[in-house]
Formats: structure tokens, C-alpha cells, sequence
């Protein structure tokens, strides 16, 4: 099992990391993990943790900004913030991952259906909790595994698809989870958090009769402004997006007068779907401190001693 000691064991890197996020500014391609870390692909080395919490710290930070109470920015800091230094975070990221996968009230598992699916991820539990008791699991038992999930799961539904596809692509020992499969696993518990209750909320006719509007606006912008011009041509380009972006402004107001019962649905439905990212958000931070809290810790150094 590896080793990590975070920021190096010296306060002064993690004073840097900080300083680094706090300076930057954050955005789909500028994550906070490749902020705090000074680039991309350099979070374990920055940090001196495991990589697979770089998905996890961003996957959280942005949710955080559905909740409306506090920035990306803010949550990302806060939880660098709390890595101790010399802490070693090893094994955060399997007790983290077993929780999105089979915390009674967040996992992903309490979502799959009664029958071939709710068996797999029975199965996914029985070998995890043997991984974390310390037994062995030999790697023919995952590959077994993977192999009858998939020929012997008729998901049928769209919702028992992902599900399948999710279970079989992360099944998997903890330890050997890797940044895709966290990503999943992140942004899978997520997804089916925030889906609760749609129902009442948000119809799939509802979904059409807003698709069908959305369409037919976005064909009368072509028609208006012509084909969007290439990336390459940059100045062209922003002229566009600036164009086509007053143009949806004023389509949606006047949606909103035309399709008022359509919109007061949706934005009912976006309320509570903000509600449920964030309470999802609260009980994942409060999980992933308290493992932090737990990591054992090493000796701390100032500046002019040697790491040991």
C-alpha cells in the first residue's frame, strides 16, 4: 500500500497550494484540484495526496454552487484547508468511494431495482466490505464478477442502463479505483441524488414540449445570425456568442409570458433539484472530514529541517 504525506510535511506547501487557489480564477478547463496544485496532473505531487480526491474536491465544489450559499472557490479552500500536514490520506479515497457506493441514504446502490441489479451490487458490497476487513479477494473473483454482470442483466429502462453500465464499470477492488472510476463514481451518486422525486416535479412530456421549443429557437438563430463561426476565428466567434446570447435572453422572457404553467414547473423542479445537490453536497463533505480527521499523521517540519 502506498504511502502519502501530505504537502510534504511542510506548511509552507501548503500555504502555497492555497495561495494558488485562492489567486486563481476557477472555470470548466482551470478545476480547483489543477489550481490548488499549480497545472494539470500535478495534484498528487502538489498535495501529496492521492489523485482520485483531485475528481472528488472538484466534483464537490461544484455542486456546492447549486445550494447558491457559498462559491466554488470557497468550498475548494475550505477542504485543502483541512488536509492536515504530514497527514497521510491513503485511504480516504476507498472509504469514500464505498461510501458513494453503498451508504444506506446516498449510495448508489439503494437505487438499483429488485432482481438482477440489486443482486450485482449485493455482490460489490460483499467483496468491498472483505477488502476493508483485510481478507483476501483474488482478482478472479472480480473478473468472475464483471463477467455475469455483463450477460446476465436485462436492464431495460434508461435509469436501470446507467445503473448497470455504472455497477459494471466500477466493479472493482477500492484500492484500485483510478481517477475515471471516481469521476463515475462521484458524478453517478450525484446524478441519481438529485433525480429524486422528479416525477412530481418534471414530466418526460414536459421535457419534449421544452426540447421542441429549444429546437425551434435554435434553428431561427441560424437562420438569423448564419452558422457559427470556428473557434479559430475568434473575434467572429465572440460576436456570435454575444449575438445569439441577447437573442436567448429575450426568447425566454418571452417563453416565459407564453408558457407560463411550463416554466413555473421547471423552476420548481430546478429549486428542488438545487435542494437535493446540496443536501447530497453537505452529507459527502461531512463524510470526506471526517476521514480526514482519521488519516494517521506524520512529523511536521519547518522550513529549515530536513523532511524525515
Amino acid at each position: 500500500m502506498n504511502v502519502w504525506t501530505s504537502f510534504a510535511a511542510d506548511p509552507e506547501q501548503k500555504a502555497r497550494c492555497l495561495s494558488r487557489l485562492r489567486e486563481a480564477q476557477l472555470g470548466p478547463d482551470n478545476q480547483p484540484s489543477a489550481c490548488a496544485a499549480g497545472g494539470k496532473h500535478r495534484f498528487s505531487e502538489e498535495l501529496g495526496v492521492p489523485e482520485t480526491l483531485a475528481v472528488v474536491i472538484d466534483v464537490l465544489c461544484w455542486l456546492r454552487q447549486s445550494e447558491g450559499k457559498a462559491s466554488a472557490r470557497e468550498q475548494a479552500i475550505a477542504l485543502i484547508e483541512a488536509i492536515p500536514v504530514g497527514a497521510d490520506l491513503g485511504t480516504v479515497p476507498d472509504n469514500y468511494g464505498y461510501w458513494l457506493l453503498h451508504d444506506p441514504q446516498w449510495g448508489i446502490a439503494r437505487y438499483c431495482p429488485m432482481g438482477p441489479l440489486q443482486a450485482l451490487s449485493a455482490r460489490i458490497k460483499e467483496l468491498h466490505d472483505k477488502e476493508l476487513a483485510g481478507l483476501t479477494v483474488e482478482a478472479s473473483e472480480w473478473q468472475a464478477l464483471k463477467h455475469e454482470a455483463g450477460a446476465g442483466t436485462d436492464a431495460g429502462e434508461v435509469d436501470s442502463q446507467y445503473l448497470e453500465n455504472l455497477l459494471v464499470s466500477i466493479a472493482t477492488p477500492l484500492s484500485g479505483i483510478d481517477t475515471e472510476q471516481m469521476g463515475k463514481l462521484c458524478g453517478g451518486a450525484a446524478y441519481l441524488a438529485g433525480e429524486q422525486s422528479k416525477a412530481e416535479y418534471w414530466t418526460d412530456s414536459e421535457q419534449r414540449q421544452l426540447d421542441d421549443l429549444y429546437d425551434a429557437f435554435r434553428l431561427g438563430v441560424e437562420q438569423t445570425l448564419g452558422p457559427r463561426p470556428s473557434a479559430q476565428q475568434t473575434a467572429e466567434s465572440s460576436a456570435w456568442i454575444k449575438q445569439e446570447q441577447a437573442l436567448d435572453a429575450a426568447w425566454e422572457k418571452r417563453m416565459r409570458r407564453q408558457q407560463r404553467r411550463l416554466w413555473r414547473r421547471w423552476d420548481a423542479w430546478g429549486a428542488k433539484q438545487a435542494s437535493l445537490y446540496a443536501a447530497f453536497n453537505g452529507a459527502a463533505i461531512d463524510f470526506l472530514l471526517s476521514q480526514i480527521k482519521l488519516a494517521p499523521r506524520r512529523n511536521v517540519v519547518g522550513p529549515s529541517r530536513e523532511l524525515h
